[in-house]
């Protein structure tokens, strides 16, 4: 918050604190990833998210990812493609964040489908492959017991 307030976008500066975030967000502490991935979205500039755009959707379909870092990392993304949306994960990161549907973590799949809804409001015929596995999910919290989601 203090940097988005106080730093100028076009400052030198910030650029040493991009890259003081891209050594926070390859950190293998989940708490230093976590508060990189929050400055990303607080601060939510074009410069972040062209700097950061690229590194996100990796932190969030990887399989050593931390739930709550995961969490984060789909937030923060959701935040960067409302700023600068021509970041869009396509591809190969479709499918990928799709299946974050069946994560067994309810934050994690709460954040994915925020950043999905976005995602599906941008190119529709790339996300169609979605829907069933979205009801298949709701369908699951809503008939099977509290441990079994």
């Amino acid at each position: 918050l203090f940097i988005s307030v106080l730093v100028n976008t076009n400052s030198d500066l910030i650029r040493l604190i991009i890259q003081s975030i891209k050594n926070d967000l390859s950190s293998r502490n989940p708490i230093h990833v976590n508060l990189a991935l929050q400055c990303i979205a607080n601060i939510g500039s074009k410069d972040m998210a062209d700097s950061f755009g690229g590194d996100i959707p990796k932190l969030l379909v990887s399989g050593d990812t931390m739930d709550s870092v995961k969490q984060s990392a789909a937030l923060c993304l959701l935040r960067l493609l409302r700023t600068t949306p021509e970041i869009t994960p396509s591809g190969e990161w479709t499918s990928r964040i799709i299946h974050l549907l069946n994560d067994q973590h309810m934050g994690v799949v709460t954040a994915a489908t925020s950043l999905i809804d976005a995602l599906v409001k941008k190119s529709p015929d790339e996300y169609k492959g979605c829907v069933s596995l979205a009801v298949s999910r709701l369908s699951r919290i809503v008939t099977s017991s509290y441990t079994d989601l």
